[in-house]
């Protein structure tokens, strides 16, 4: 990520986390920076030590949100890469269960920063919400190519476009839980992964078949 826009002072996570509650609550537009700084219990001086308004909260808050997953993902394809040539239908099918798994816990213990996170970049410089497209970029490869594996694993190999269609469908299942997901409510986050997963997979496999290929 470029160096341009990395803060010097790195934001604490209690900042980071009680900004995006009240963001969650009163949308990017709706939250002014002394509220920002009543909710975190800081003086705006206090705040400007670490970003210099909101649109580089926006960012730290996205950056903190798509970093861990990306980096979480790159290591588990690798690890499954390993297994994949003695395995390839069992290794296709832990990667895409690991990386539901980790999608769906990490956001159902950060629901407020997923609401944020789905504000999307517009608020956001250039150089900044350029920063956040790559890492999203990055991510949203790691999963097409779990996808792409997990078909062509289970004999539905798939051109690129079906792969990114599937792929789509499957974030949207992921990511909107931020809308109603509640522990209380609906249990555990893994018992929720677990059934994205069968539902999507099941689909996945049962869906229309590949369009015959010419030449």
């Amino acid at each position: 990520m470029d160096d341009s826009v990395r803060l010097p002072l790195p934001c604490p996570d209690d900042i980071l986390s009680q900004c995006a509650a009240l963001m969650a609550r009163k949308g990017y537009d709706g939250t002014s920076m002394r509220d920002l700084a009543r909710t975190t219990g800081r003086s705006l001086a206090g705040l400007y030590h670490h970003f210099s308004g909101k649109e580089e909260l926006l960012f730290l808050i996205n950056e903190r949100g798509f970093q861990p997953l990306l980096e979480n993902a790159t290591a588990l394809q690798e690890t499954y890469a390993h297994e994949r040539a003695a395995a390839p239908r069992a290794a296709s099918e832990r990667l895409l269960r690991a990386l539901i798994d980790a999608h769906v816990g990490y956001f159902a213990a950060h629901l407020d920063q997923m609401r944020v996170l789905m504000f999307g970049t517009q608020s956001m410089s250039s150089a900044h919400g350029e920063a956040i497209r790559r890492l999203k970029a990055r991510y949203a490869a790691c999963v097409r190519h779990a996808v792409g594996e997990y078909l062509a694993a289970h004999d539905r190999p798939a051109d690129a476009a079906v792969v990114e269609r599937k792929s789509f469908l499957l974030f949207g299942m992921m990511n909107w839980i931020f809308g109603w997901y509640s522990f209380d409510e609906h249990g555990p986050a893994q018992d929720l992964a677990a059934e994205i997963h069968a539902t999507f997979t099941q689909g996945c496999l049962h869906g229309p078949d590949p369009a015959p290929r010419h030449g």
